[in-house]
């Protein structure tokens, strides 16, 4: 979990996050005031890191 002293960054998903933890039904998706997104897996309880390539808790949501 994030520390106290640590904050979120706020920018667009990209590569994995953006196909698939935006997508997610274990994640959730903030916007900020400028238009930055912030993932947050809650699986983890954290928000999702630029570096993620994969994740075996995976599961698309249904179309809205």
């Amino acid at each position: 979990m994030l520390s106290t002293q640590q904050k979120p960054s706020w920018g667009t998903p990209t590569g994995y996050a953006a196909s698939h933890c935006t997508q997610c039904k274990a994640g959730w998706v903030r916007t900020g005031k400028e238009g930055g997104k912030l993932t947050v897996c809650l699986v983890d309880r954290e928000p999702v890191l630029a570096e993620m390539t994969d994740c075996n808790k995976f599961q698309p949501r249904e179309p809205a």
